[in-house]
């Protein structure tokens, strides 16, 4: 009978392990669900798009919203860990615009428009962190401040040192107007067309974290997430 008793919790045990070891199966009955955002880029983003187009020629090809690790990467040679960070701190940013040539898209260098979102001081030292790392890597960074009137030669001058050496041309003197809400930097939210702001999140797991937020709460609840 004792030997019947070991054998039978010795089969428990058993049994028991298999359950607790065994692959756990992915359940994949949870439909996921996604949304299309209506804009890529922001007002003032846009606006300045236009102008930069102008500024450039058709040996140069200009592409938004490029991940920096796509375009920088942690020097090699470093200890594994100390890599794995420096890769961490940029994987999840990206540039404003990126300059490349165009029969070969060789980056040039990056342009940040730097609007009203960028005043705020996790903001301020996102931008100090990229303006080192650009430099680190030999890369350059342009910083351009969005305003209500840009003119096209300015820009063309902002880049001009940058550009393949004859790779210039000559552009006229003329002034573009933003549209009227890319003058303050904002947002407009895409469900009720109010401007958004950059607000802080008070309590939750994003406890600290900066988001658009639209003007006009708690009538519209429009949140977004602030660009990395």
């Amino acid at each position: 009978m004792t030997w019947m008793l070991l054998a039978f919790s010795i089969l428990v045990i058993i049994i028991i392990a298999i359950v607790k070891f065994s692959p756990q199966k992915v359940d994949n009955s949870a439909e996921l669900k996604y949304q299309k955002l209506d804009v890529l880029f922001t007002s003032a983003e846009r606006s300045f798009l236009g102008v930069l187009k102008l500024a450039t020629d058709d040996t140069v090809e200009v592409f938004g919203k490029v991940r920096v690790a796509d375009v920088i990467t942690p020097l090699k040679g470093q200890q594994r860990s100390i890599w794995q960070k420096s890769f961490n701190k940029i994987s999840a940013k990206h540039f404003d615009f990126i300059l490349c040539r165009k029969d070969d898209l060789t980056p040039i260098c990056a342009i940040e428009l730097n609007d009203s979102s960028h005043n705020s001081k996790k903001r301020k030292d996102r931008d100090d962190f990229l303006e080192g790392a650009c430099n680190s890597a030999g890369f350059p960074l342009v910083q351009i401040k969005a305003k209500a009137t840009y003119k096209v030669t300015d820009i063309k001058q902002a880049i001009t040192d940058f550009l393949p050496t004859g790779e210039t041309h000559h552009v006229k003197e003329t002034e573009v107007t933003l549209e009227p809400e890319a003058v303050k930097g904002e947002r407009v939210c895409p469900k009720c067309s109010s401007s958004m702001a950059v607000r802080v999140a008070r309590k939750g797991r994003n406890i600290g974290n900066e988001f658009w937020a639209c003007s006009a709460f708690p009538k519209c609840r429009h949140t977004e997430e602030t660009a990395s």
